[in-house]
């Protein structure tokens, strides 16, 4: 028996046990087809943006599937190059743009990446399945980031680094 601490009274004056009420509240909706559509068109959607944003700074690698190359800037005759060196000593081999663009490739390429495992999930039949716990992805999770590929108690075990 639920001592009196764990229970509460509702507004119809009902008892209610906390740890009902918290197991209760933790039930996650399972993700009908309809979910499911709305979900893949939006990984869709996503990934032919994340698509986009890279063809304006990048070209795929031919050599290595899922990598860009980034479209390098045009160097000026006032601009430093690579041959040339800094103050202290440091060579220069890319300009401040490549580094950004550099960089930004680097995190699409990694955006692309989940959202194309997350619809080879789907096409497997284990997508909104936690890849550390094995337990179904809470459907808000999944709305909220549709690649997801753990649940939130797990992130920091897939991310971590």
């Amino acid at each position: 028996m639920p001592t009196k601490q764990q229970c509460f009274r509702g507004s119809n004056g009902a008892l209610f046990d906390l740890h009902f009420i918290l197991a209760f509240a933790t039930l996650k909706p399972m993700l009908d087809q309809k979910n499911l559509d709305e979900l893949k068109t939006a990984l869709l959607k996503e990934r032919d943006l994340l698509i986009k944003e890279l063809e304006t700074i990048a070209t795929p690698d031919t050599n290595l599937e899922g990598d860009w190359d980034i479209k390098h800037k045009e160097w000026g005759e006032d601009q430093i190059t690579s041959e040339e060196e800094l103050e202290g000593g440091e060579s220069v081999n890319e300009s401040d743009e490549d580094m950004k663009n550099k960089a930004l490739s680097d995190r699409l390429e990694l955006r692309l990446k989940e959202v194309n495992d997350a619809l080879k999930r789907m096409d497997d039949g284990t997508y909104g399945t936690c890849e550390v716990c094995q337990k179904e992805i809470p459907a808000d999770r999944l709305k909220a980031n549709p690649a997801a590929k753990t649940d939130i108690e797990h992130v920091k075990e897939i991310y971590a680094g």
